[in-house]
């Protein structure tokens, strides 16, 4: 068996596809899949590629990639618009902050839902089921309906311009709270009720039992929110004041409010950083993603 034959059925295997002979139209879907995928990957692919060219080059028709053969389009290549974000945007300042901001968000989000799941699940107390419709409802409210509130609620706790400010409203995820509890509901319940026979609390149960076997649906929760506060623009350029705090996408718009001479390279690297980030994170935990939501829906 030569080489390129080797490569290509492992390929396949690695991909799922256990029997390398493929029908016509099964090649022809898997072609039309991929070529699907481009489209959807081409906005990534310029945004990448311009990140490393110079500024006359990035708005080129047709793109300066493919002006020219690979090895000779790449040949300008640099990484001064790397070194301009980090170095004279702050770029790096905002990114860490974007780092602080969605882990602590994540965690904390993680510990009220799962607490507030368990509740729901193993805990009985009067109007627990309206509670949970309620929690429920709040979902369907946009969010434009709760800046105002939440604004409000912010200032009073003395938080307007500091990182807790946006920190402290992740923890309040009624999607949160519904993905855990279908999670919950499939563990049995005699694990629970051992657990009580032999003394251990309801602090104890949810720590010691119920978060390690739940872990598929943590780690599915925490990838939507990692989104969910990774992008957020809202909140942050609503509750922060100082430049010193802001997250990338508040930063990516005050580089992009320069009139004079705008740093349009900048602006592409930032956003090229921006959009890599979570996709790099889905990549890494996609298949406890997918775990996550299956068993969290499956009856």
């Amino acid at each position: 068996m030569s080489v390129r034959k080797k490569i290509a059925g492992t390929l396949l295997y690695r991909f799922g596809f256990r029997d390398a002979k493929l029908t016509v139209f099964e090649w022809l879907g898997i072609g039309f899949l991929c070529f699907i995928a481009l489209i959807y990957l081409y906005p990534l692919i310029w945004m990448c590629d311009s990140s490393f060219r110079p500024m006359f080059e990035i708005f080129n028709v047709p793109p300066a990639l493919f002006q020219k053969p690979i090895w000779q389009s790449v040949q300008s290549y640099s990484v001064s618009s790397y070194v301009s974000a980090f170095t004279t945007h702050n770029v790096g300042l905002a990114f860490f902050m974007s780092i602080f901001v969605t882990c602590a968000g994540i965690a904390l989000t993680l510990l009220v839902c799962s607490l507030c799941a368990y509740g729901f699940v193993y805990m009985d107390f009067p109007g627990r089921k309206i509670l949970f419709m309620v929690i429920l409802g709040t979902m369907m409210l946009p969010m434009a309906t709760m800046i105002a509130p939440a604004y409000r609620v912010i200032s009073k706790l003395g938080l307007v311009n500091n990182p807790l400010g946006i920190i402290l409203p992740y923890a309040m995820s009624a999607f949160g709270v519904f993905l855990l509890r279908q999670f919950y509901i499939r563990i049995p319940f005699s694990i629970v009720e051992s657990a009580r026979v032999d003394g251990a609390g309801h602090l104890k149960i949810w720590w010691n039992i119920i978060l390690p076997l739940s872990r598929p649906a943590l780690a599915a929760l925490a990838i939507v929110q990692f989104r969910v506060i990774w992008n957020d623009f809202l909140m942050p350029m609503i509750v922060l004041r100082s430049e010193h705090f802001f997250t990338l996408p508040i930063r990516i718009l005050l580089i992009d409010s320069i009139n004079y001479n705008k740093p349009y390279d900048v602006i592409i690297t930032a956003g090229f950083i921006t959009a890599l980030v979570p996709m790099i994170v889905f990549l890494i935990f996609q298949r406890h993603f997918i775990e996550g939501l299956t068993g969290g829906v499956k009856e």
